[in-house]
């Protein structure tokens, strides 16, 4: 049997690559590892998220957003605080911390070009 890929990143085209940036910067708690024109990337233990400016073959001007990243938390308490901080950073909340089907909870927020975050505990 072949071996899976292995998922290395996951790039967000953006129409405004330094409001996504300064968002990002905001939400993570970090700075890129790489910034240079059109691109910026965020190392995320085995996974890097890449903001790359709309425009080129890859990413025309124009496009709807429409990618989820999802980030698993350790407890409900602390997604509570995810909740808490990121309605203090004025980010539009989706859907509150939810009761999951299965157990956990997640709550939904979007960035400003409206990509979705999933944060999930439990």
């Amino acid at each position: 049997m072949t071996p899976a890929p292995h998922l290395v990143s996951i790039v967000i085209p953006c129409r405004d690559l330094v409001r996504q940036r300064g968002f990002y910067e905001r939400i993570l708690q970090r700075q890129p590892t790489e910034a240079r024109a059109g691109l910026v990337r965020f190392e995320l233990g085995h996974l890097s998220l890449v903001l790359r400016a709309r425009g080129d073959a890859l990413f025309p001007r124009e496009g709807d957003p429409g990618v989820m990243l999802g980030f698993r938390l350790e407890s409900q308490d602390e997604l509570e605080r995810w909740h808490r901080r990121l309605l203090m950073a004025q980010v539009a909340v989706l859907e509150p911390p939810t009761a999951q089907d299965g157990g956990g909870a997640a709550l939904h927020a979007a960035d400003p070009e409206g990509n979705v975050l999933c944060l999930m505990a439990g």
